[in-house]
């Protein structure tokens, strides 16, 4: 899968003269906790020393750096320098952005909600558009979903909810969500009319398919109405409750 240039980091694989292993004699990763620069799918930018990085297993990684690297995801011919393609937070690491090595200073594997904040952080810091799957871009293009499914959710996909005490959980089409089948959605607050709703909708509040947890987005509730009670109506239509979406994920397989 082609990465797109604003978030794209090009792989190397040497570092001084260490020569690439073949394929068939490569080492194993040397700590479970190593990304393997070699089958990195996303890469993002969340800050001036902070990558995150989905590999193309589902694992995610959080790649912190010893210094300011600002460029390290804008820069198409970017790098990874690691021996062997194991990068581990153990020194001998760098991302390379035009003529500067950024030495790596830790490597450790987060959680889905985690890399949905990284890369959301990303997104508001960079404003770029991540791709899905080849194919499967191109449709949801044409439809105008603009986000990743590691971070974001298209409502248009959903096939039931259920609401947890935590929050929602969302089922979607896993063909069109990047193989995910459930996500998260946590609200910035306690939203109780959720417990009686029949009905839920998702809005982005940035006028587009995508579900992210940006600004404005919302979990529009209809509360069931119960015998006894009246019907609360604003302009002769039943009352609609919004809740404050804070943030979208998948939930792990």
């Amino acid at each position: 899968m082609r990465l797109p240039a604003a978030v794209a980091l090009t792989l190397a694989f040497a570092i001084g003269t260490v020569a690439t292993a073949p394929a068939a004699t490569r080492a194993g990763a040397p700590a479970p906790q190593c990304l393997d620069a070699r089958a990195m799918d996303e890469v993002r930018q969340s800050s001036d020393r902070t990558l995150a990085v989905v590999q193309n297993d589902g694992r995610r990684f959080r790649v912190d750096l010893q210094e300011d690297c600002p460029a390290a995801a804008a820069d198409a011919q970017a790098s990874v320098l690691a021996r062997e393609g194991w990068v581990c937070g153990t020194g001998n690491e760098y991302v390379r952005s035009g003529q500067r090595l950024c030495p790596v200073a830790a490597v450790a594997e987060i959680d889905t909600k985690t890399y949905a904040e990284l890369a959301l952080a990303s997104h508001r810091r960079h404003g770029d558009v991540a791709t899905l799957d080849a194919v499967e871009v191109r449709a949801e293009k044409r439809r105008g979903f603009g986000g990743s499914v590691q971070y974001c959710l298209n409502p248009r996909y959903m096939r039931g909810w259920n609401e947890d005490g935590k929050g929602l959980v969302v089922e979607v089409s896993p063909q069109r969500s990047g193989g995910n089948r459930y996500y998260r959605v946590e609200l910035a607050y306690s939203c109780p009319e959720l417990f009686d709703a029949t009905t839920i909708e998702l809005r982005s509040g940035m006028g587009i398919s995508a579900v992210c947890g940006n600004p404005g987005d919302t979990v529009v509730a209809v509360p069931e109405m119960r015998e006894g009670q009246g019907i609360a109506r604003s302009g002769g239509v039943l009352s609609r409750i919004s809740c404050p979406i804070a943030s979208v994920y998948p939930i792990d397989k």
